[in-house]
């Protein structure tokens, strides 16, 4: 396979968890946020915020998760 080919796999699979990951920090803040008031939760819609808002409730490893990801995905999207 050529190197081309793996990018294109390491951007599904990146792409994957990253929507994994959201659905994660997404169903955090709105099933179990106690902290954070209705607004955060709606905010909570718009995808950058999501991890902002389960940080305000006390979740640390989702968002930072999140963010990881993110970042891979976006360092292996510039690499292609």
């Amino acid at each position: 396979m050529s190197g081309r080919a793996w990018l294109l796999i390491a951007w599904i699979l990146v792409g994957a968890a990253v929507l994994i990951v959201h659905a994660v920090v997404l169903a955090d803040v709105w099933l179990k946020a106690r902290k954070i008031g209705r607004r955060w939760k709606l905010a909570a819609l718009i995808p950058f915020a999501a991890p902002i808002a389960a940080w305000a409730d006390g979740r640390r490893i989702s968002p930072l998760l999140w963010l990881a990801l993110v970042a891979t995905y976006l360092g292996l999207r510039l690499a292609g």
